[in-house]
């Protein structure tokens, strides 16, 4: 049963990344670090490190699928904060390696209630029939891509920081997914480093990664049709409301990792 699991997330990373750029697969990094928990010669510390290579592959399938539809202006101003987000992520990584739990903890309530906040908010003004007033730039850009890294970098959970960025901006659905394989890309080869230092790969070689890679393209495949069968206004709700949905999974998540974390100390 775990390997079901293990299978699940891996087809799961190619579906979100082809098909919804990433916003949508949070639950990918909860499923297979307690999946390969209950294998013992891999356990849920191989989790990032496992992810990582099929995160980069799944990016790189996306970029080939969007390749004529994406906006680098709009990743050059995310840039900045992600350079900055990146190595402080990377500090924190190796520094606190033996109390990642309770980080990856903190990490998913504060996604999970800037989650519930800004799509509580969209939906507010949608029924107000208010005007959205975005956060001036560069402050805006510089912000969402520091946040996003720093969440990539310790728990592979930027994908919300950075559906919420781009969804006001009203982006056709495949420019939106084009736009996202770019940025994460970048962030995830920057993150390559830091996850070798900090022993990452320990349980999780190449050797044995490369063994889900089918399953990834099969992923994205399906994950590239469902686009194609979308409208740009059934793409942005699905979006919105599994961002809800998640935002709610992982606020519970962290508060249940919290609690776990102050019974054992």
């Amino acid at each position: 049963m775990p390997w079901f699991f293990v299978f699940l997330a891996v087809f799961l990373i190619g579906i979100t990344k082809s098909g919804f750029g990433s916003g949508t697969g949070l639950m990918i990094v909860p499923m297979m670090a307690i999946a390969l928990g209950f294998i013992p010669e891999r356990g849920s510390e191989a989790a990032l490190g496992l992810l990582l290579p099929l995160l980069l592959l799944g990016d790189f399938i996306s970029i080939y699928q969007y390749r004529n539809v994406f906006s680098m202006s709009i990743v050059r101003h995310l840039l900045p904060g992600t350079a900055i987000g990146v190595i402080l992520g990377a500090v924190l990584l190796w520094s606190l390696h033996q109390q990642k739990e309770i980080v990856g903890a903190l990490i998913r309530i504060e996604i999970g209630l800037e989650c519930l906040l800004l799509v509580g908010i969209h939906w507010w003004r949608q029924w107000r029939g208010l005007q959205h007033h975005l956060m001036p730039e560069p402050w805006r850009s510089h912000l969402t891509g520091g946040f996003a890294a720093v969440s990539s970098t310790l728990a592979h959970a930027a994908g919300p920081v950075i559906a919420m960025y781009l969804l006001p901006l009203k982006l056709d659905r495949q420019l939106f997914v084009g736009t996202c394989a770019i940025y994460f890309f970048i962030l995830n080869a920057a993150k390559l480093p830091a996850y070798y230092y900090s022993d990452q790969f320990a349980h999780a070689e190449l050797s044995f990664t490369v063994k889900f890679v089918p399953l990834l393209v099969l992923g994205a495949v399906v994950g590239f049709a469902i686009n194609k069968r979308l409208s740009d206004k059934l793409f942005s709700r699905i979006v919105y409301v599994v961002s809800f949905v998640l935002g709610i999974y992982l606020l519970i998540q962290g508060l249940i990792g919290v609690y776990a974390y102050l019974r054992t100390t």
